[in-house]
């Protein structure tokens, strides 16, 4: 699956910016990179499914990566649980400096 990495930045942002997203995180795979921006463009905090949404997926495809990145220790479970739309508790996942700067 090809994901287009622009629809995560401004309509009018340069491909030079897109490319300096992309040349922080030079180890990791495309949708790993991802997940990383959506990560760092959400300092609260996100759950799977409110990843799932920004992607327009169901499927696991960005989850799995998101638990590749958790196990690199680049994403951490924030210690804060928040209801899906089925009512269950779900993971906020967070960027390691944002939990620091949230007191978490």
């Amino acid at each position: 699956m090809k994901h287009d990495l622009h629809k995560m930045f401004r309509r009018d942002a340069a491909d030079t910016s897109i490319q300096a997203a992309l040349s922080i995180y030079p180890d990791l795979r495309e949708l790993q990179v991802a997940v990383m921006i959506y990560a760092r463009q959400n300092p609260s905090g996100f759950t799977d499914e409110e990843m799932n949404a920004f992607f327009d997926t169901h499927r696991s495809t960005f989850r799995a990566r998101r638990a590749e990145l958790m196990q690199k220790g680049f994403i951490v479970d924030s210690g804060r649980r928040s209801k899906m739309t089925n009512g269950k508790n779900a993971t906020v996942w967070i960027l390691p400096e944002y939990k620091e700067q949230n007191g978490n």
